[in-house]
């Protein structure tokens, strides 16, 4: 089983933001050093849920201090990037990177908020979305993009700039074993132990349906899929779950700071047509968040032990870990994710 590493890269008050940029630079350095597969950062924008808004620029100084961790943004927000600029972005970082890039893409989440902010109309965000990866994936792998679409239109437009990796990265999708499938990427979903072996036996069905159809996506042997969560590791159980509920209650208002009044702007049809049943994450209190195993907090022993379970019954071949999250220090994080690399990695 791989294990990788999530990060939003919220905004630590008590550090000054140029120290929080070193001090996490060499948070993923020591995870490359321990041999984590994997480092993927999230994309969010006028809010104190990170402080790495471009994804591309971090990813590029990460790219110069490590040798051997995989580098991803997860995700690009589509409908926030125009489609050629990703491409180009994209090759520039997977050739920096010698080939250690890998790519997700996704609508943004919580979806609708952030493009209510920025002026754009939500409900357009799907139809933008699916153009926008057309065009990417075409750009990625020919040498000229011909499309006609609502939102984009390009006649033999030459694309320069290659991938290090062919036919392209390898790609991620977050949140939905349907959509993961059909294009055969790798997926990172949530759900406890118990729920994981009928995702994964969804995703397999779809993507084995999918995969001899004629496609842009290149369908890889060895797919990853998995699960992301929350982790701290503390002294003893008691003291874990207390310090891991403060850092989570910082978390949860990271979340609602840029929204009115902690409410969300997203349209009802939204979340009528498209959200349907999903959980939105900041209406998961702390308690939830242990009981439905998107939290982990103990000693060692007992953090060890639940990933030792997940490895055997999960099902999944993969394991997203967050180690700094909420108010969590430098030093904390550092804890954890040797705790893990020294069971599950060395």
């Amino acid at each position: 089983m791989k294990i990788g590493i999530f990060d939003h890269v919220e905004k630590l008050p008590s550090v000054s933001l140029s120290e929080q940029y070193l001090n996490r630079i060499s948070l993923v350095q020591r995870a490359d050093e321990l041999g984590f597969y994997s480092y993927h950062v999230a994309e969010h924008h006028h809010s104190p849920l990170t402080v790495a808004p471009s994804q591309g620029t971090y990813l590029g100084a990460l790219a110069t201090v490590t040798t051997n961790i995989r580098l991803c943004p997860l995700v690009y927000v589509l409908p926030l990037h125009h489609p050629i600029r990703t491409i180009e972005e994209i090759c520039m970082l997977d050739n920096l990177t010698g080939g250690r890039l890998d790519v997700g893409f996704g609508r943004g989440a919580p979806v609708g908020d952030e493009l209510y902010m920025w002026g754009q109309d939500p409900i357009e965000s799907n139809s933008i979305f699916e153009e926008s990866l057309q065009v990417i994936m075409q750009g990625l792998t020919s040498e000229f993009i011909n499309f006609g679409g609502q939102h984009f239109q390009f006649h033999d437009l030459w694309m320069e700039l290659r991938p290090y990796q062919l036919p392209h990265p390898p790609i991620w999708v977050a949140g939905n074993p349907i959509k993961a499938g059909q294009i055969g990427s790798n997926l990172i979903t949530e759900g406890t132990i118990l729920d994981l072996p009928a995702i994964v036996q969804k995703y397999l069905e779809v993507r084995n349906a999918s995969e001899n159809l004629e496609s842009l996506f290149h369908f890889p042997e060895d797919s990853l899929v998995g699960v992301s969560k929350r982790v701290f590791v503390g002294k003893d159980n008691e003291l874990a779950v207390k310090r891991a509920r403060e850092s989570y209650g910082v978390h949860l208002s990271n979340y609602t700071k840029p929204m009115p009044h902690g409410k969300s702007r997203r349209p009802k049809i939204m979340i009528e047509n498209e959200i349907g049943s999903r959980t939105l994450p900041w209406t998961v209190d702390f308690d939830t968040a242990i009981n439905s195993e998107r939290v982990l907090a103990g000693s060692s022993t007992e953090v060890t032990e639940y990933i030792h379970r997940y490895k055997s019954d999960s099902g999944a071949n993969f394991l997203l870990l967050s180690f700094q999250w909420g108010n969590l220090s430098h030093e904390e994080a550092l804890k954890a994710m040797e705790v893990v690399a020294d069971e599950f990695i060395n």
